[in-house]
């Protein structure tokens, strides 16, 4: 019992204890995401270079001791050599004079029997016991570091060669002192321990100066962006001279406010044709009102509910067009894939015609099937036809085909054609065409649009061209149906 107490009592301390972590945590990330663009660059600026600064000063300091150490070494070892080369070739005697001899580097010489006594040395070091005791043995030298009581306790790296004297095998033994070489990387590194500061210093102000000059070019942007309203759209902000990441970014920030420009321009222009359409139904309507309510009596009613049914139907069919294009806008038009045979879509359109027109209707069909939703094809088909009918003079030709790129539904006429220039245009909202296809003719210029848009919501297009009858020619581009496709409800 008295186990499990404890476990549970320090169970809210682990939690405090983790939740104390994750809060740290939390404030150290804070900390620096709360840090602007300059403040971030210039902190990471300075770390880096300090981490640089003690990485790169160790190094140093390291490598210029070993470098001098080296040639300490390397300078009593020669000296051993030369000692031991005379002691060998002249005796101990005959070296005596050039041991007791001072060196200009400072290198102190001893010579030492093997009885570890001192037979010559240096004249600074004279009377000194032996720096070395042992005897050397081997032809080379050995190095060592000892600290010489006899001079202030110094360091000396010290270097021992045996040789055979004219009685006796001695030792040679030179030291050279430490103490210089200490002083040399000693210097260099306070040098670097002082003065990175005021490196480190000097380069946050640079980065910080820097960074902040060319966020000068982003604030100018910023401030030039919050004064472009609705109505501002065609202004643009200033692109800097320097081709480099902002430049792109005001750039890219200029061809953003041309497309908004346009889409505005074009919704202006949509709002704007779609009020005159739906104006000329309701005034129409309002006339008939007007005479009814004029002449009075039920003939006149009579007379009147005609044109009222008429202009009603023609108000709903724009509004339901105007609807599907803004859902098509959102990609919120519902879609029931299906097997549809497009031959079967066209033989049937083309008998309605010929029930309702005086016109020729030909057609040329091929069995072909595709998957799509059969009310929206059949919606986009009639589109074309009446577009057609409305301007054919006396034949409208429909096609169905399968060809290498797919499914081709195509519906020609003799009437007046569409000129090359404004085949691109055609299929735009609200678009009439001057001369023969005005407004004169019916319709509120959304017919291809919405064609267009359904054929692009099943992954085709529409084609706009010649046919020849020498009129107009609009196609519809369908994939051909993938027996492994799946079908049903989509958007």
């Amino acid at each position: 019992m008295q186990a499990a107490a404890v476990v549970l009592s320090q169970e809210p301390l682990r939690k405090r204890t983790y939740a104390q972590r994750m809060r740290r945590g939390r404030s150290a990330g804070g900390f620096w995401s709360r840090r602007g663009v300059r403040a971030r660059s210039t902190i990471a600026a300075v770390l880096v270079v300090a981490v640089a600064l003690i990485g790169g000063g160790v190094a140093l300091v390291v490598v210029l001791k070993v470098a001098l150490t080296s040639s300490v070494e390397q300078s009593v070892q020669q000296r051993a050599r030369d000692v031991a080369a005379q002691i060998a070739d002249e005796d101990i005697e005959a070296a005596t004079p050039t041991i007791g001899a001072a060196a200009g580097d400072g290198t102190l010489v001893q010579v030492v029997n093997a009885a570890g006594a001192v037979v010559v040395s240096s004249s600074s070091i004279d009377g000194e016991p032996a720096i070395q005791t042992s005897a050397a043995s081997g032809p080379e030298p050995v190095t060592s570091q000892v600290r010489l009581p006899f001079v202030d306790n110094d360091p000396y790296l010290v270097a021992a060669i045996a040789v055979q004297g004219r009685d006796e095998i001695v030792t040679v033994v030179t030291a050279q002192s430490l103490v210089q070489v200490q002083n040399v990387y000693g210097l260099v590194g306070w040098l670097l321990l002082f003065g990175s500061p005021f490196l480190l210093a000097a380069v946050g102000a640079v980065t910080w100066l820097a960074v902040g000059r060319s966020l000068h070019s982003v604030d100018r942007i910023r401030e030039r962006v919050e004064t472009i309203g609705a109505s501002d759209l065609h202004e643009r902000v200033p692109v800097p001279v320097a081709k480099d990441e902002v430049a792109a970014l005001a750039t890219t920030m200029n061809r953003m406010l041309g497309r908004l420009e346009t889409s505005a321009a074009t919704q202006r222009q949509f709002i704007a044709d779609a009020s005159h359409e739906l104006r000329s139904p309701l005034t129409s309507m309002r006339a008939s009102l007007d005479v009814a309510q004029t002449i009075g009596g039920g003939d006149a009613w009579v007379e009147a509910e005609p044109v009222l049914s008429d202009e009603v139907d023609r108000m709903t069919r724009l509004v339901g067009d105007l609807l599907l294009l803004a859902k098509a806008d959102e990609g919120a038009v519902p879609l029931h894939r299906v097997d549809v045979d497009l031959d079967d879509l066209v033989a049937s359109e083309a008998r309605r015609l010929r029930s309702q027109t005086a016109l020729a209707i030909t057609t040329s069909i091929e069995p072909v099937r595709v998957i799509a939703d059969p009310e929206r094809l059949a919606q986009a088909l009639r589109n074309l036809v009446d577009n057609a009918v409305r301007f054919a003079a006396s034949e409208v030709h429909l096609t169905v085909a399968a060809t290498s790129g797919g499914a081709v539904m195509s519906v020609a006429d003799d009437g007046p054609g569409i000129p090359a220039e404004q085949r691109d245009s055609v299929l735009d909202r609200f678009v009439r065409l001057d001369d023969h296809r005005a407004r004169d003719h019916g319709g509120a210029g959304l017919g291809l649009a919405i064609a267009s848009e359904i054929a692009r919501l099943h992954g085709g297009r529409i084609l706009v061209g010649s046919s020849s009858l020498g009129g107009a020619q609009v196609s519809v581009l369908l994939p051909i149906a993938d027996r492994d496709a799946p079908t049903g409800s989509s958007r």
